[in-house]
């Protein structure tokens, strides 16, 4: 007999049904939030692709390309144990998987788990690390990085142009001129590092602005600054001899100090003071007028998000290195923000009217259109659309800040 009970579960029940996703329901569902996820990530919007990502992972925990992707994100956030957890999740699921072997290659790097990445190097086919495996098992007995010294250096710079320069002194040697760079590694002259005789395991081939090039892959016994500072058994490589700056004083620089280096304090290139300041604790709360949020690409590679005239919000990569200018760009944003640019194939020096990263703003910037290396435009899944360089933080204390992932820029340091 039907009642008005077994009719309503009746509905109930079909109602309930109604409302549970079908496996087909269910699969478009998660396609579509990929699809939207990945264009965020494209982009340049970290927090809201990891969010879609994360989303896709909780309803399937196995998912490779949602997992890669959140890994991927994870070490941008320089958040390397768990990076490492999840990029060896991802190649358990899938051993072949190009961009997380390279992502661990990078995160073990970093981390400075050196046999690791001596045993899974070679099967690294692009965006690796910039080491050799000989290299790798000669520091892998040893504790690499090894910072002794006061708690906080000042170094004065001995030069500010075209790039700052400061005084260090490499096993034991007199003390020479290093520019620094955050779009480097540290990295010594050929000339010098034969002078010196450090030792080599190899080499790899560097992209610069120069070209292609040999980069011998070595070791440095100490490097030591004024003020007592130390750092034993660092990896090295070598650039050719025509990266070299010359000091007012007519003394040149024998190679560079860049992010290896820097990402193992709370470091502030000092630029109105004319310093670089050296915190050994990296805790240390820093206020500035201006901040921004800071990802840490591939083994030295630094990115945040800015603008370029009336352009939306893009990826920049964070260059100090750029000498005699304060931004370049591939062609496509200087044309999308209306830029003109001279015609003809070369360099050639351009205006940008407004140029903001974070919240400092800079107007009537130098450029120059043509500087910007093709292949990194695209090379790593997402668009980085430009170069804020050496002329732009001029009037900034620039502190970067590895913990909280920060840039922060203050003019009244």
């Amino acid at each position: 007999m039907t009642t008005r009970r077994t009719l309503l579960k009746s509905a109930a029940v079909a109602g309930g049904l109604a409302l549970s996703p079908t496996p087909a329901s269910a699969a478009t569902s998660r396609r579509k939030i990929l699809e939207t996820a990945d264009r965020l990530f494209t982009s340049g919007d970290f927090t809201a692709a990891d969010r879609l990502y994360r989303k896709v992972l909780t309803s399937d925990p196995d998912h490779v390309h949602a997992l890669a992707q959140h890994a991927y994100l994870t070490l941008l956030a320089n958040r390397q144990p768990t990076a490492i957890r999840l990029l060896k999740q991802v190649l358990r699921l899938e051993p072949g998987h190009t961009r997380s072997l390279s992502n661990l290659a990078n995160a073990l790097w970093r981390a400075d788990r050196f046999a690791e990445l001596a045993e899974i190097l070679p099967s690294v086919k692009k965006d690796g690390p910039t080491a050799t495996v000989e290299q790798l098992r000669n520091l892998a007995g040893r504790k690499p990085y090894d910072v002794a010294g006061p708690k906080i250096v000042k170094i004065p710079f001995a030069a500010t142009d075209p790039l700052p320069m400061i005084e260090a002194s490499l096993n034991g040697a007199p003390p020479e001129l290093f520019f620094l760079d955050t779009g480097a590694l540290f990295a010594l002259n050929d000339d010098y590092a034969d002078e010196l005789g450090i030792p080599t395991y190899g080499y790899t081939t560097g992209k610069t602005v120069y070209g292609e090039h040999k980069a011998y892959q070595g070791r440095v016994g100490r490097l030591a600054f004024d003020g007592g500072l130390r750092i034993d058994n660092l990896p090295v490589h070598t650039i050719p001899d025509a990266i070299r700056l010359t000091a007012p004083d007519g003394r040149v620089t024998r190679g560079a100090i860049g992010t290896s280096v820097l990402a193992r304090f709370l470091s502030t290139i000092d630029y109105p003071d004319q310093a670089l300041i050296l915190r050994r604790n990296k805790h240390t709360s820093i206020r500035a007028r201006h901040s921004t949020s800071m990802w840490f690409l591939g083994d030295h590679y630094l990115l945040s998000h800015g603008t370029v005239n009336h352009l939306d919000r893009m990826v920049f990569f964070i260059d100090t290195g750029g000498g005699d200018i304060g931004f370049t760009a591939p062609l496509s944003t200087f044309a999308a923000a209306g830029i003109e640019i001279p015609a003809g194939e070369g360099l050639h020096p351009v205006t940008v009217p407004r140029l903001a990263l974070g919240s400092a703003v800079r107007h009537d910037v130098s450029g120059l259109a043509g500087a910007f290396p093709e292949w990194f435009e695209s090379d790593f899944g997402f668009r980085i659309g430009g170069l804020p360089t050496h002329q732009f933080f001029q009037p900034y204390a620039l502190t970067f800040d590895f913990v909280r992932m920060r840039i922060l820029m203050d003019p009244t340091a």
